[in-house]
């Protein structure tokens, strides 16, 4: 477990369906809008374009300086944590705010004839306000192991194994998120699907606490995790988890700020 100055989330927006670029691009303009955005840290594992990267491209759509620090880290499901992290040592560093930018492109990936993946996964893109605090700490852990149980080659096809990754979740990612006991207001975990949150929820004992997609909505990656917050968040301390492909997991509380914003693109 590591604990740091306190990581506060003042804003997200996010934009469902692809491409990304141009989602994440929305997403991202509207984050920003009337703040002073001092470095971008983009999430995915997707982007159809290899380089230049999608933390660059949106620090250029932000028309932020070459001197702003911008580049893309690649967890997969349990990315947002990951890049919360890293965000929240820029904005400490920097003395400001840093913009997280998550997102994936699924449907490109996706083998239509894989009854396991193709009415799965979604395509959307978020991006989030991250500063820091020295009123409060919060908490990070991350796990990783090797596993193919879900997988993707650069130009695909997704493959998962769906009772393994089940398996995973309902053993080691909530022996792991139980670290994390539950002094606190929301548990924002990754939507995999609705009954594997419900189920991790119940094994918590943090259903009370559990925000969570509506009946209907796919698994958009790791992004699900800020747009949950943007859908249904309110100022207070959330526990926000990432988990899947590695196998890996991750996890932080992080506090919704007093004037927290969620906005749909």
């Amino acid at each position: 477990m590591i604990e740091t100055c306190g990581v506060e989330i003042a804003a997200v927006s996010y934009r469902t369906g692809g491409p990304l670029r141009e989602a994440a691009f929305a997403a991202a303009r509207a984050a920003a809008e009337g703040r002073k955005i001092l470095g971008v840290v983009a999430a995915t594992f997707s982007d159809p374009l290899r380089f230049p990267s999608l933390a660059v491209a949106v620090a250029g759509e932000l028309g932020l300086p070459k001197s702003a620090p911008a580049f893309d880290i690649q967890m997969a499901c349990s990315a947002y944590p990951y890049a919360i992290y890293v965000a929240s040592k820029l904005a400490d560093d920097l003395g400001g705010e840093v913009l997280v930018v998550d997102g994936d492109e699924h449907s490109p990936l996706v083998d239509s004839s894989d009854s396991a993946t193709r009415d799965v996964f979604a395509d959307a893109a978020t991006a989030t306000v991250v500063r820091t605090s020295d009123s409060f700490r919060s908490r990070f852990s991350f796990m990783s192991s090797v596993s193919d149980a879900l997988e993707c080659k650069a130009e695909g096809p997704l493959k998962m194994d769906g009772f393994k990754v089940f398996s995973f979740v309902a053993t080691e990612v909530s022996a792991f998120l139980r670290e994390f006991g539950n002094s606190f207001d929301m548990f924002a975990p990754h939507q995999a699907n609705a009954y594997m949150v419900r189920q991790l929820a119940r094994s918590l004992s943090l259903e009370d606490k559990l925000l969570a997609f509506d009946e209907g909505m796919k698994n958009p990656g790791s992004c699900s995790v800020p747009i949950v917050l943007a859908m249904k968040g309110r100022p207070g301390d959330a526990l926000v988890a990432g988990f899947g492909a590695g196998f890996s997991a991750s996890a932080a509380t992080v506090r919704l700020a007093s004037d927290f914003a969620g906005k749909r693109i």
